[in-house]
């Protein structure tokens, strides 16, 4: 079944940007869209194609080469968090799927692998770890691959959808409802961040809750992805 993601009232971009937007969407379709198709039927969650062409349209509008600080590719994912999210999808919530990881055996080879998937903490050294100060496994030239990045970002999705959900088993009975705001805290802002917004609060609530509290450009990124005009309601109109 599908996700049900509620949209917000408030808007960040305006109806006179939606052409242009969607015209960037069509773009990322057409270069990545089978990737991000192929990525997206792999999910134990219910991943659907515009969860993800919204995340790179905000992300890096689709440029393949994107860098900011520390964040690469389609997906602005930094090489720590990237070297654990094998780790955190298949050890820690235990939803990887076999197609997931054989993927991962694919794009990163036997070695490699076996170091992602095995890791004992965050972070934790492995065989496979480089330079004395850095246990990261996943690299810069790596990101910077778009189909390393698309695949890294969509286990990465399907990791939080899994977090964040409410009411029911992921894919069975009624639509998943869940909390993208939240999703998108934890995404934009890290994990800390996110458990600072409280639980009681609604998505309404946490824009500014996040606007008060965490980053403008976080709450901005909320409304970007689920307010009126932005990529959710963009998106799923035209389907």
């Amino acid at each position: 079944m599908p996700l049900a993601i509620e949209i917000l009232k408030s808007s960040f971009y305006t109806t006179n940007q939606v052409p242009g937007n969607m015209a960037i969407v069509n773009q990322i379709r057409s270069a990545y869209g089978a990737i991000i198709n192929e990525a997206c039927s792999s999910a134990n969650a219910r991943l659907d194609s515009y969860i993800l062409e919204a995340l790179f349209f905000i992300e890096s509008k689709g440029n393949p080469n994107a860098a900011n600080g520390q964040a690469y590719g389609i997906g602005q994912l930094d090489p720590k968090t990237a070297s654990n999210i094998p780790f955190w999808l298949k050890k820690r919530a235990k939803i990887m799927t076999d197609s997931q990881e054989a993927k991962i055996y694919q794009l990163f080879g036997q070695n490699l692998a076996d170091c992602l998937l095995n890791l004992k903490w965050d972070n934790a050294p492995s065989k496979c770890s480089g330079a004395a100060d850095s246990t990261n496994l996943i690299t810069k030239q790596q990101l910077l691959n778009p189909e390393i990045n698309i695949w890294l970002s969509s286990m990465y999705m399907d990791y939080l959808v899994d977090k964040y959900s409410e009411g029911g088993i992921i894919g069975i009975g009624n639509p998943t409802k869940v909390r993208m705001d939240k999703i998108i805290v934890h995404y934009n802002a890290g994990q800390g961040n996110a458990n600072k917004v409280p639980k009681s609060l609604t998505p309404t609530d946490t824009v500014s809750f996040v606007k008060n509290n965490i980053s403008n450009t976080t709450s901005d990124y909320i409304l970007k992805f689920i307010g009126t005009n932005g990529l959710i309601d963009s998106i799923t109109r035209t389907l």
